[in-house]
């Protein structure tokens, strides 16, 4: 009987068994996609895979900027082999202009160029590009670049002497930092950066220049005047936007980077110059304010301080640190300094602005914990 019975149970069993089959596998299948997010990805369209909303996108390779000052080269120096896997470029402030065209030392009597070391930081990969500063034996000279710009021939010498610099030395460029420039200065700047783009890049070399911060073409003054970003943005390879002395040694005490002010700098920058070019500059120093003057001082000489003088250190919204103290003359001191808490406030900014990367002013007595925050945005180790 059974035997009999078998063929037509199936015929008639085998349509509901399916039907039943069909529909754990959808219920199944609903629950699996609702776990995984997949349901998500189905439902508009998208190959890719859905990103959490909280999830931190991973950091490009940006560029990583160091600068080495002639009066603490040693101690820089040190900090850049201490982080040479961070680092991609190194400025020594070497270099001067004079009246005449000529590029000579910064400070003859204290500025030694070690060529040493410019040979094995390019063996490791690491791009020389120094820089030329109106910076002259302590005091910035806006005179003297005006004369050079004001005449065509010293202005053509000084392009030809530049680029016979590099290529002498066997450097990967040339750093402009020609700070505190006239008004006037503006148009003759901005055609001698011109002349000495195209000379450079016939070279194969690069340019780089620093700029004062600002929020409009005019700024605050001339400085900011003297300065046509625009020209600026479309001769150079990189632009340094210096985001920092908010206050400095003669402002009255505060904050020498306040996180606000810089994002303001740096969204009205990328509205004149590629953001692929801008650089976010970070201070790694601050000051000691007494008397209406501020002694610069750098994050070892300001936590020692603190810890001599028994003082709190307090932190702005933004994690700008800062304390006071009364020294033994009875003077009331103020001081604003920068780490790695109120940089790394500041170097989110590379991500949001999708900037070109980041220069440390000036390596040398640094908070070491800043080497720990930068490649979190810059994509430095893969990270």
């Amino acid at each position: 009987m059974m035997r009999k019975l078998r063929p037509s149970w199936l015929l008639l069993a085998a349509p509901a068994v399916l039907v039943l089959v069909v529909v754990v596998a959808v219920i199944f299948s609903g629950f699996w996609l609702a776990s995984t997010g997949a349901g998500s990805q189905a439902a508009t369209g998208s190959d890719e895979p859905r990103e959490e909303p909280d999830a931190e996108p991973p950091a490009e390779d940006r560029t990583v900027i160091a600068y080495v000052p002639y009066w603490d080269q040693e101690r820089a120096f040190d900090s850049v082999l201490e982080n040479i896997e961070i680092i991609d470029e190194v400025s020594p402030f070497w270099y001067a202009p004079d009246a005449e065209g000529n590029v000579e030392l910064s400070d003859p009597q204290h500025t030694t160029v070690d060529r040493m070391m410019v040979r094995y930081l390019q063996e490791q990969g690491i791009r020389v590009i120094p820089t030329i500063t109106n910076l002259r034996s302590g005091d910035w000279d806006p005179e003297v670049v005006g004369e050079v710009l004001a005449d065509d021939a010293r202005m053509e010498a000084h392009v030809r002497n530049i680029v016979d610099l590099v290529i002498a030395e066997g450097y990967d460029g040339i750093d402009l930092d020609y700070e505190s420039l006239r008004a006037r200065d503006r148009d003759p700047y901005s055609a001698f950066l011109r002349e000495l783009s195209a000379a450079l890049h016939a070279e194969d070399k690069l340019l780089t220049s620093s700029v004062h911060p600002k929020t409009s073409d005019e700024g605050v003054d001339e400085r900011n005047v003297a300065q046509d970003f625009e020209v600026i943005g479309e001769t150079n390879d990189q632009v340094r936007v210096m985001t920092y002395d908010y206050s400095w040694d003669t402002s009255p005490p505060g904050p020498v980077a306040p996180a606000e002010w810089v994002e303001e700098v740096i969204a009205w920058t990328v509205t004149q110059i590629p953001r692929e070019k801008v650089v976010l500059g970070v201070v790694l120093l601050g000051y000691d304010w007494v008397d209406g003057h501020g002694e610069t001082v750098d994050y070892y000489m300001a936590m020692s301080r603190a810890r001599q003088e028994g003082a709190e250190i307090q932190r702005a919204d933004d994690e700008s640190p800062w304390y006071t103290y009364t020294d033994q003359s009875s003077r009331e001191h103020e001081v604003w300094f920068e780490d790695a808490a109120s940089i790394s406030s500041k170097l989110r900014l590379i991500r949001e602005y999708d900037l070109g990367g980041v220069f440390a002013w000036r390596l040398g007595g640094e908070d070491p914990g800043v080497w720990s925050e930068v490649p979190k945005y810059t994509g430095a180790l893969g990270q």
